[in-house]
């Protein structure tokens, strides 16, 4: 399922020249085991030996408008993993920085994220999902 409420325009350059293509990427909901219904954030960490490496996690509609409510998601330098509307794209699907602007505004996710109780502790599920990712809260 795309969450269209959300929209990032992206420009897919082909590798050989010719004409780029604009479009525009939505996150969408995994349809694995686990993860099945949720969005990947995805940061790069960068590791002892000084190799940076991708981290990601799942999280729900409900947990990723509260890490946009608290600003995590840019804090922590997390993207999302998207796709195009027809869902296809040449390569894997990219990952973008979700800002403000992103969101349509009076969406069902806008008023998620203006509907959150910013001042509440996360909870145990998402505290845990984003250790996963090297971030404790």
């Amino acid at each position: 399922m795309l969450l269209t409420d959300i929209a990032v325009e992206h420009t897919i350059a082909p590798p050989k020249g010719g004409l780029s293509v604009n479009v525009v990427l939505h996150p969408f909901t995994n349809t694995q085991r686990d993860s099945l219904g949720k969005f990947e954030i995805v940061r790069t960490v960068r590791e002892p030996s000084g190799k940076d490496v991708k981290r990601s996690t799942f999280v729900s509609f409900a947990q990723l408008a509260e890490l946009c409510a608290k600003g995590v998601l840019d804090q922590h330098g997390f993207a999302i993993r998207m796709c195009c509307a027809d869902g296809k794209h040449p390569k894997t699907t990219p990952t973008k920085k979700l800002l403000p602007t992103h969101i349509k505004p009076g969406s069902p996710f806008a008023l998620a994220v203006q509907g959150m109780d910013v001042t509440k502790v996360a909870t145990r599920e998402l505290r845990s999902a984003l250790v996963r990712a090297g971030v404790n809260l």
